[in-house]
C-alpha cells in the first residue's frame, strides 16, 4: 500500500518525495582555518606562533613530540613495554 506525503502544497507518494537539498560545496577557493595557540619554545623559549614554526623548532633540536607517532608505533612500543614487564620463562630444573 503506497504512502502518501504532502509536498510544495501537493499530495505525491512518498517515495517519489525529493531528497533534502543539500548544501552545495562552493568554487571558490578557501583556505582551511586551524586556531593554535602561541607558546614558547621549550628549547630556546622563542614564541612559537604557527604550525609550521613547531615543526621547525622540532627539527633544529632533533626532537619530537609522543603527540605526533602514528598510532601503531604507539601501540608497538607499549607492546614492548608490557614484554618488559613480564618476569622472564624460567626453565624447569632437571634434579632426580
Amino acid at each position: 500500500m503506497p504512502i502518501y506525503v504532502f509536498y510544495d502544497g501537493r499530495l505525491i507518494e512518498k517515495r517519489y518525495r525529493p531528497s533534502k537539498p543539500q548544501h552545495a560545496v562552493s568554487t571558490l577557493p578557501a583556505p582551511a582555518v586551524q586556531s593554535f595557540e602561541s607558546y614558547p619554545s621549550p628549547i630556546d623559549n622563542s614564541l612559537i606562533t604557527s604550525h609550521r614554526q613547531r615543526e621547525r623548532d622540532l627539527h633544529q633540536s632533533d626532537s619530537y613530540d609522543r603527540r605526533d607517532s602514528p598510532a601503531a608505533f604507539r601501540k608497538a612500543r607499549d607492546v614492548r613495554y608490557l614484554k618488559r614487564r613480564q618476569p622472564a620463562a624460567t626453565e624447569p630444573s632437571r634434579d632426580r
